[in-house]
């Protein structure tokens, strides 16, 4: 008998991601540039690094409490009402998490039955393994380069079915850096309502805005608290993806579950991640504002690089550090284009269809790297790309 018959059934329906294939082949490599990393490429803050220094000779290092320190979580509900307009009780709607993905996983932990369907946008971040684990079923909603890759609330009343239970949105989007106005908004809220779907909002990108945008959270929408899961982290604004910590506003009764759920699977977040996590939610933006001004920097010149070459059309990503250019003219599928550029020129980029079937014929690249490795990446991108069109 192999091992493989020894292991539950509900795990072979998890597949391996497809963005940790790419950055396995990179590795591989010597001398490549990866453009397909999607975190910032900035230290954290020297102040939210002193802070945990602070804490560890204060002490903290023993188990936290399971739903965050209190503090936090009082700090984290005044953030939400003054950034998102989520007006959430700190005591019994805020939870503290190990990042937004153990928010995404709780979800559907504790949403999911068997049989339950869940629309989620294509392309758009992949949600499907954490659905399918607990039995959901991923309904994805196309959306288009031709409206800048926003999606339109007629396909999602197309989608929902009697089976409909939960809508995840991503809003500022990875990988398109696509933003969901408040007109697209309100119509998906409409329709969780009346339809009476629970709404996933997953919110990492919130502060990486460029060319005055702005981020509404659908949480703070009419008649939206009592449905609406609200993810948020500090890995992206802040630059602290290895620190682990992120936060959810929800009902109280799921907040409950997450709570007593959490002894049984780490007990809670790190107690010195939570002391750093305290100090980035409390101080002024300036570190974050320094950021996305460097970021917005890199974005002309990715966006620019990439359409000057013969074969490659990008739209002007509206957010997040990710462009998502269109390859298709290059007769390759995205995996093989990505595969092509990382072996024959040394560049590692991220294959679209990673993130749904309508992600065919787009790759993802991560401008959170510096300027001169960005325009190193796009010159050999554009050196792949004819080679290929000779």
């Amino acid at each position: 008998m192999t091992t493989h018959n020894y292991l539950a059934d509900r795990t072979h329906e998890v597949e391996w991601s497809g963005i940790r294939i790419m950055f396995a082949l990179a590795d591989e490599i010597p001398d490549v540039v990866n453009l397909g990393i999607g975190q910032p490429d900035f230290d954290t803050p020297e102040f939210i690094r002193d802070a945990a220094k602070q804490a560890l000779d204060e002490g903290y290092t023993r188990y936290p409490p399971a739903k965050g320190f209190a503090d936090l979580r009082w700090a984290i509900a005044a953030k939400l009402k003054a950034e998102n307009g989520i007006d959430a009780d700190p005591d019994t709607e805020i939870y503290v998490a190990v990042g937004a993905m153990q928010v995404i996983f709780n979800t559907c932990l504790h949403m999911l039955n068997p049989g339950d369907e869940v629309i989620v946008i294509d392309p758009g971040y992949d949600y499907y393994s954490q659905i399918r684990l607990f039995g959901g079923v991923p309904v994805p909603v196309p959306v288009h380069e031709s409206n800048r890759f926003k999606v339109d609330p007629a396909d999602i009343k197309t989608a929902i079915t009697s089976k409909t239970k939960l809508m995840i949105i991503n809003t500022p989007s990875n990988p398109t850096g696509a933003i969901l106005d408040e007109e697209i908004l309100l119509a998906i809220a409409d329709l969780a309502v009346k339809n009476d779907i629970w709404v996933l909002s997953d919110e990492p990108y919130e502060h990486i805005l460029y060319e005055g945008h702005r981020h509404i959270s659908i949480g703070a929408l009419d008649g939206m608290a009592g449905r609406t899961i609200s993810a948020f982290t500090l890995s992206k604004s802040y630059a602290m993806t290895g620190w682990r910590v992120g936060y959810t506003a929800a009902p109280k009764a799921v907040i409950d579950e997450m709570e007593k759920l959490m002894e049984h699977m780490v007990s809670g977040v790190t107690a010195v991640s939570q002391r750093a996590a305290l100090a980035a939610i409390t101080a002024p933006q300036d570190c974050v504002q320094e950021m996305v001004a460097i970021y917005d920097q890199r974005r002309h010149l990715v966006y620019e690089g990439l359409n000057a070459i013969d074969g490659i059309s990008c739209l002007k990503p509206e957010s997040t550090f990710y462009a998502f250019p269109n390859i298709s003219s290059t007769g390759r599928s995205s995996w093989e284009f990505a595969k092509y550029l990382v072996k024959e020129h040394k560049v590692a980029v991220v294959p679209g269809s990673i993130f749904g079937r309508a992600g065919e014929g787009y790759v993802r690249l991560s401008f959170a790297a510096g300027m001169d490795q960005l325009k190193e990446g796009i010159a050999r991108i554009a050196r792949g790309v004819a080679a290929l069109r000779a």
